[in-house]
């Protein structure tokens, strides 16, 4: 029976991290097969640098890239007038292991598929 290893990320552990460090992390840890959840999520650069670098790293054999899903709430700004999303936490993983079941603002459900082995 294949294993589901999932890393669990506090922004705190991240905070003196450089973007490029953030990307090296998670694209490591998901090419063996792992789902990494960051508490908050990156930034847009961030975010295009880890499909950039995903994009480089693709060996159709054992690694086909990420998908990455948030998790979003409503936050309220100024005096409650208007409202903006705010990343509760981000989830990566291999494109090849995870399913979204069903996606809503609030609610993620999320299935891992092991059809393929990987390298460790």
């Amino acid at each position: 029976m294949e294993e589901l290893k999932m890393d669990f990320i506090s922004s705190e552990a991240l905070e003196n991290a450089t973007s490029m460090e953030k990307i090296y992390m998670i694209v490591e840890r998901t090419k063996k097969g792992n789902i990494v959840v960051i508490e908050g999520g990156l930034t847009p650069a961030e975010r295009a640098e880890l499909i950039e670098t995903t994009m480089r790293e693709i060996d159709v054999d054992n690694f086909v890239g990420v998908d990455v899903h948030t998790l979003e709430k409503d936050t309220s700004s100024f005096f409650g007038l208007s409202k903006k999303k705010a990343v509760v936490i981000t989830i990566i993983g291999p494109a090849n292991v995870m399913k979204t079941v069903k996606k809503q603002s609030n609610f993620l459900s999320m299935v891992a598929s092991f059809k393929t082995s990987f390298k460790n």
